[in-house]
């Protein structure tokens, strides 16, 4: 139990399940997909954006999940179309 007066968030997170592996490779991919942005060259960070995506529908998919790794494979597409037209 959290000490009286810990911060709301501190509680709150406390409460929350452990996040499916599928969604911590997700918001991997993302965080990576907004780095190539702030970077002069972003050669490489497309197959780091695909392998966190194709690992990310693998464990979706593992788990039964086949509506998310479907969503998975949408943002993964529209993210290379994105690249293809910006950088290439």
């Amino acid at each position: 139990m959290p000490a009286v007066g810990a911060p709301i968030e501190r509680r709150q997170k406390a409460k929350m399940p452990d996040e499916p592996h599928y969604k911590k490779l997700e918001r991997r991919a993302e965080e990576i997909y907004d780095e190539m942005y702030e970077t002069s060259n972003p050669l490489g960070y497309l197959s780091e954006i695909k392998e966190c995506f194709a690992a990310a529908i693998a464990a979706a998919k593992s788990s039964g999940l086949s509506e998310e790794a479907q969503r998975l494979r949408a943002r993964l597409d529209h993210i290379v179309t994105v690249y293809r037209r910006q950088f290439t």
